[in-house]
């Protein structure tokens, strides 16, 4: 059993169908799920301005922070969803989720590693470092669980997938 698609969000099986095989994806299937992708991205862009100048005193335009945030949110609200649904629905097990988490820690670590060398000080022109760039992954990862479940209260109310 692959614990990648074991009992799975869509949102998750449709993007990694679409790594997959994205030849076999019409453009309108494509446009529909990077929409999706790109309205939960506001939602973590909203705090990363806010962190950064509590953090590194670095101040962040709203149109940077948005492509900033654009990485953890393809990659942290599909993994999110499909464990939040797993919690919401009170059928988590660790025995068959341990994947997702082993996923999330390798997740945050590439993306650490993209904020730590990415994200510069204006005056000196110097990355912010490992440990501020952990912080920015780690308040990413935090940001996307209240994300996660907007996302699936909109799904209930209304099923876009």
């Amino acid at each position: 059993m692959n614990p990648l698609t074991y009992k799975v969000h869509p949102l998750l099986t449709r993007w990694v169908d679409l790594l997959h095989e994205p030849s076999a994806h019409h453009p309108s299937d494509v446009l529909y799920l990077l929409s999706i992708l790109f309205a939960g991205n506001i939602l973590l862009t909203a705090g990363l301005p806010w962190m950064l100048r509590k953090a590194e005193n670095l101040e962040l335009p709203a149109i940077k922070a948005y492509f900033f945030a654009l990485p953890a949110t393809w990659l942290y609200l599909p993994l999110m969803l499909t464990l939040l649904q797993d919690v919401v629905g009170h059928h988590f097990e660790l025995g068959s989720r341990w994947f997702f988490l082993f996923a999330l820690l390798v997740v945050s670590q590439f993306l650490t590693a993209l904020y730590a060398f990415t994200l510069r000080h204006e005056r000196s022109g110097l990355p912010i470092g490992l440990e501020s760039g952990l912080s920015v992954s780690l308040f990413l990862l935090l940001a996307s669980i209240p994300a996660s479940l907007i996302m699936l209260g909109i799904n209930a109310i209304q099923p876009f997938m």
